[in-house]
């Protein structure tokens, strides 16, 4: 449809920003019954920014699951811990309550978690926590830990390691806990490898690579190599190093606050789920200002437009 001579045209359409998502769950919000109180304006905006990435069909999911939620609960009206828990059931899946852990394992999940949560706790450009868990979801899930993610276009370095940093600290965790690691980390270390990779090979952060981008081929790509196999070895010595200077930092930082890893992994052991709010009655408030509400996200983003 698109060869010359025909239609020459394509259009790309992008998944929704914060304004764009809460005008879909206005839409959607049109037919739920709202708890008294509760206003849609209000409703679509909070969730608006508790659902960075999502499609418009993954909006009108956690809507539907929210009222779901509440008809099973015999509620007269949707409250917003019924959409909170809706799209914890559209990330995750299904909370596997059958799924019962030993307490070894259970007190692996909580200190993986906490690593997780205790370094993002403390670093300026992670994300801002939303909650911690240690129940099992979907079909490999055995816990996580939520973040509230941003609508974000342009990453720098600094942002980069920080975000590797907070992926490495379930990791981290279990070895200053356990003195020995576990498989639960190898979703983190494939998302950190991808992340180092990618600076190294394709956006030009390496100082010893330089301003180069060597595109990694998919795999139904033909594999291509427009680079020697010098450059090869230290691009691979690059990726390496990005991920040793995140491990070092992490595991200091957690060797630092080792009272506040144990604090939080206790109190994940007895609850299985804890909020922003229990962190910071155990670890005090971050110490930088977080853009959590929908005003506050939208003036950053106009902000960085300006």
């Amino acid at each position: 449809m698109t060869r010359p001579g025909r239609f020459d045209r394509t259009v790309n359409i992008d998944l929704p920003d914060l304004t764009g998502r809460r005008d879909i769950l206005l839409v959607h919000l049109k037919g739920i019954t709202l708890d008294e109180g509760l206003e849609k304006e209000a409703v679509a905006e909070h969730v608006a920014t508790l659902t960075p990435g999502m499609s418009g069909a993954d909006l009108m999911n956690v809507t539907n699951e929210a009222a779901l939620i509440a008809a099973r609960l015999d509620k007269k009206g949707v409250q917003m811990v019924d959409f909170e828990a809706s799209i914890d059931r559209v990330i995750g899946g299904l909370e596997k309550k059958t799924k019962v852990l030993s307490p070894a394992e259970k007190k692996t999940v909580a200190y993986h978690e906490a690593g997780h949560a205790v370094t993002g706790w403390f670093l300026e450009h992670a994300h801002p926590l939303l909650k911690v868990s240690i129940i099992p979801r979907g079909s490999a899930a055995l816990g996580y830990a939520q973040f509230q993610n941003k609508d974000q276009y342009l990453y720098t370095k600094e942002q980069f390691f920080h975000e590797m940093c907070a992926l490495l600290g379930g990791r981290i965790a279990e070895e200053l806990i356990f003195k020995s690691i576990s498989t639960g980390a190898a979703n983190d270390l494939e998302r950190v490898t991808r992340m180092a990779s990618a600076q190294v090979m394709e956006l030009g952060m390496s100082n010893v690579i330089g301003n180069l981008s060597f595109k990694n081929p998919g795999p139904e790509e033909r594999p291509e190599r427009p680079y020697s196999e010098l450059t090869l070895t230290k691009m691979d010595e690059e990726i390496r190093a990005f991920i040793k200077q995140a491990e070092d930092y992490t595991r200091n930082l957690l060797t630092e606050h080792k009272e506040d890893l144990i604090k939080v992994a206790e109190k994940l052991i007895q609850a299985e789920k804890i909020s922003k709010d229990d962190m910071i009655e155990l670890l005090g408030p971050r110490p930088w200002k977080e853009l959590r509400t929908f005003t506050e996200l939208l003036a950053g983003d106009e902000a960085r437009e300006d």
